[in-house]
């Protein structure tokens, strides 16, 4: 899928931020989408939009900066996980049953964090906040979306660490313990086996684990690529140069989709696209995010490089919403210009 993280920006009279000179002031940007290019799953981004209003309609969602979040708290991550071209039936109410399913299971917890920046995930925690009145704090696992919960587990396999994930979505609950990765696998079936998008709470770790191992001040930063987004107005190239700029990232082409292949597989979207500009052609391909780009054989980007498509209106867009025939843009951002969570940075996630 597009790797892109696309985040958005609710009202600023519902949503407060917590920052780091103890007091509370609003978050400025208006409620529109969050534009960061920082995804290729990470779920669909108007379901994203449908959470964050809807969290905001439930209660007071409180986003605390890492500096001001207490260090001993303890965090769980929030996630929807599958083939986002099966997102099934899984409901808002589903993220709450699966935090209140980890509580019964004696997990205890102070607040929630993102797993990842992506057009739904970026929302991670946002509806289980509201309605448990807990805060979310602005340490996602990663701050780019990622195909696998072991990538968004902040390098957690690498230590002794007892996993547990709650899968929920219509007609299905599942609590598995166990390693991070047998753990992983379970909830990846059960978003296969019922062709869904699974609502997904996980792993309670501090929130001083994640400030050093995860992606802290990510979602600020989505913000304030909002920011930048929505001042370059409604011009589709200014638009991408806007998003482009200010991740330090590279325009690659405008181009023609000339063939398109996705499948769902295993809880993942499977797939390869192929662009055309003139006598130019670039080959992306994709396991939920977008995960290689080349041109004549030649290797451009690999993941966790970030790698963005946008449609003719500058709007970020997901692998799975894309048409062959359609013309798009295409960008490339390297991983070193933006926060990446540790799980991806070992070699044995990639396995």
């Amino acid at each position: 899928m597009r790797s892109f993280f696309q985040i958005f920006l609710i009202y600023k009279h519902h949503t407060i931020w917590h920052a780091k000179v103890n007091h509370k002031r609003r978050c400025k940007s208006p409620c529109h989408r969050r534009h960061y290019p920082w995804r290729g799953g990470g779920g669909w981004p108007e379901i994203g939009l449908r959470d964050g209003y809807l969290a905001v309609e439930i209660g007071k969602v409180e986003l605390w900066s890492p500096e001001e979040a207490n260090p001993d708290w303890i965090v769980i991550t929030s996630a929807a996980l599958g083939a986002p071209t099966e997102p099934g039936n899984t409901k808002p109410m589903h993220f709450i049953r699966a935090a209140q399913l980890l509580r019964d299971a004696g997990v205890e917890f102070h607040g929630v964090i993102a797993a990842e920046n992506g057009g739904q995930n970026s929302f991670g925690g946002w509806v289980i906040a509201a309605a448990l009145g807990l805060p979310v704090v602005d340490t996602p696992g990663d701050g780019r979306a990622h195909p696998t919960a072991l990538m968004g587990s902040m390098g957690l396999h690498r230590t002794k660490y007892d996993s547990v994930k709650v899968g929920v979505t219509e007609g299905s609950e599942l609590i598995t313990w166990g390693s991070l990765q047998t753990t992983g696998a379970a909830i990846r079936a059960q978003a296969g086996y019922m062709k869904a998008l699974v609502a997904m709470a996980r792993d309670p770790v501090p929130v001083s684990y994640t400030l050093a191992h995860g992606a802290p001040g990510a979602i600020k930063m989505g913000i304030n690529l909002g920011y930048k987004y929505l001042k370059a107005g409604e011009d589709p190239d200014e638009r991408v140069k806007a998003v482009t700029d200010f991740l330090e990232g590279e325009i690659i082409c405008k181009a023609k989709i000339v063939e398109k292949s996705i499948e769902a597989k295993g809880g993942f979207d499977v797939g390869l696209m192929l662009l055309r500009e003139g006598d130019e052609e670039w080959e992306l391909s994709y396991v939920n995010e977008y995960m290689t780009l080349e041109k004549d054989g030649e290797r451009l980007a690999t993941f966790p490089d970030l790698m963005t498509t946008f449609n003719e209106e500058g709007e970020p867009v997901t692998s799975a919403a894309l048409e062959k025939d359609q013309t798009i843009y295409l960008d490339n951002v390297p991983k070193e210009k933006i926060p990446v969570g540790d799980g991806n940075r070992y070699a044995e996630v990639y396995e």
